[in-house]
């Protein structure tokens, strides 16, 4: 005998839904069986188990995650049955013409308008036509009687939004960010460092008396930015540099400061696709274009971007309560196994 929860007593003829077994499994010559069918009811509406498989089937779950997330689906279910129910007792309706426009639309978006493909489709889910079309009209009316329920930005304070930038501010925080420009010598056959850096050395007389970092970088040396004045072409932020010595001399350089010539060990990308040190050695010289330094974004930067976050919490409040009222007007049985 299973476990049984019972849910607010109600008179007959209200909204009332139970759930008989939320499904046992058991795992078989590597396939999902199922043991305990999963059944729920709404008014004169009927859930099988091969209808919430058929929902979880539609994103290529796995038999253990569909094992996981059956009571997730079954309750969604339930949910938008709730939903249309309740619309229903307020006097609406979707005209056909309404859900046909909706139909037409999916069929272009999402079968290509490919009438035989789109059966094909329906037959490895073991639904008919209509009953698609129904699922479109379910899907409608739940998004809808949700949507009657969110709150307007208007409504929104400005105390509201600053009490909120105030209690998450870690959201709104900013990584320092650096621009940088580079001009990198790579050895040639066996050359030696040294000839590198003595490069490099005549490359920062150049700087002092003068000449423009970008002019230098696009006649000398093998960045891969050369053409563009060795300019990366982003802001990076510091875990964005693999390298760690390119890395440690960015974030240590103010705007417009150029470095001193420093060593960096090459990365190179494995047949894996993996990212590491390759042994050889190149001279760097970097300039820091522009840099950001990190901080809280200010308020009136992202005034509306707060508001947007808010209204989002109040409208899944709303859901929240209001499907909670739903389900209050509703006779509930969940019968759990043992």
């Amino acid at each position: 005998m299973g476990k049984m929860l019972r849910y607010n007593n109600k008179p007959a003829g209200m909204l009332f839904a139970y759930l008989l077994t939320l499904t046992q499994f058991c795992l078989a010559d590597d396939h999902l069986v199922e043991i305990n069918r999963i059944t729920a009811k709404v008014n004169d509406k009927i859930v099988t188990w091969g209808e919430i498989r058929q929902a979880m089937q539609k994103l290529n779950l796995t038999d253990q995650e569909m094992k996981d997330r059956a009571s997730e689906f079954l309750d969604g279910k339930v949910d938008r049955l709730l939903a249309s129910h309740a619309f229903t007792e307020k006097g609406m309706a979707i005209p056909d013409s309404f859900i046909e426009q909706e139909f037409n639309k999916r069929m272009i978006s999402e079968f290509n308008d490919d009438r035989k493909l789109f059966r094909e489709y329906l037959r490895s889910l073991g639904k008919t036509d209509r009953e698609y079309r129904e699922d479109i009209r379910e899907e409608i009316i739940y998004q809808h009687m949700l949507s009657s329920m969110r709150r307007l930005k208007e409504d929104i304070s400005p105390a509201n939004v600053e009490e909120y930038y105030r209690k998450n501010a870690s959201q709104f925080k900013t990584n320092a960010k650096v621009r940088i420009r580079e001009i990198v010598l790579k050895p040639i056959a066996d050359e030696p460092i040294t000839v590198l850096l003595q490069q490099a050395k005549k490359i920062e007389l150049k700087l002092d008396n003068g000449l423009k970092f970008e002019e230098i970088a696009k006649t000398v040396g093998q960045s891969a930015y050369r053409e563009n004045g060795g300019d990366w072409g982003v802001m990076i932020s510091e875990r964005e540099i693999r390298s760690e010595e390119i890395r440690n001399q960015a974030f240590n350089l103010e705007e417009g400061e150029v470095s001193k010539p420093f060593k960096v060990e090459l990365l190179e990308r494995k047949q894996d696709g993996s990212v590491a040190k390759s042994g050889k050695i190149a001279v760097y010289i970097i300039q820091i274009s522009k840099k950001e330094v990190s901080g809280l974004r200010p308020l009136e930067e992202i005034r509306t971007e707060i508001e947007s976050l808010i209204a989002r919490e109040i409208e899944a409040d709303n859901q929240r309560k209001w499907l909670s009222k739903v389900k209050e007007d509703a006779y509930v049985r969940i019968i759990l196994p043992e």
